[in-house]
C-alpha cells in the first residue's frame, strides 16, 4: 500500500483551536504535520469543503517549552469519527510567511 501524499507526514501532538462558527472556538489537537496539510481531532464534526480559522501551538525545534501560536486558514478534506471525537484532514492555504523557517524545521 503506497500513500500518494505530496509530502510525508511527521506524527505529532500539538494543542490547536479552531473557528466552527462565528463566535465559536473549539479545541483541538495536531496530530499530524506535512508541508501541505495537518490531521487534527476535536469534538466536533468538520464539513468537507469548508475553510476554517485556526490556531496551533508549534513548539521550537530547539526548546519543546518555547510555542508559538500560528494562526492560519485550511479546508476540510475529510472527517471521520474515531472513539467520542473526529479526526479531520485539513489543507492548509495560508501560513503566515513570519512562521515559515519554524514550520520548515518541522518539515512543512
Amino acid at each position: 500500500m503506497s500513500d500518494s501524499r505530496a509530502s510525508s507526514r511527521l506524527p505529532v501532538a500539538w494543542r490547536a483551536a479552531i473557528q466552527v462558527a462565528p463566535g465559536r472556538i473549539v479545541p483541538a489537537k495536531v496530530i499530524n504535520f506535512s508541508a501541505s496539510g495537518i490531521q487534527m481531532q476535536c469534538a466536533v464534526m468538520l464539513r468537507e469543503k469548508q475553510a476554517y480559522q485556526m490556531m496551533m501551538e508549534v513548539p521550537s525545534q530547539r526548546d519543546a517549552s518555547v510555542r508559538t501560536r500560528v494562526v492560519f486558514t485550511a479546508t476540510c478534506v475529510y472527517t471521520i469519527l474515531s472513539g467520542s471525537e473526529y479526526r479531520s484532514g485539513m489543507k492548509s492555504s495560508d501560513y503566515p510567511p513570519e512562521h515559515r523557517e519554524l514550520l520548515q524545521s518541522w518539515g512543512g
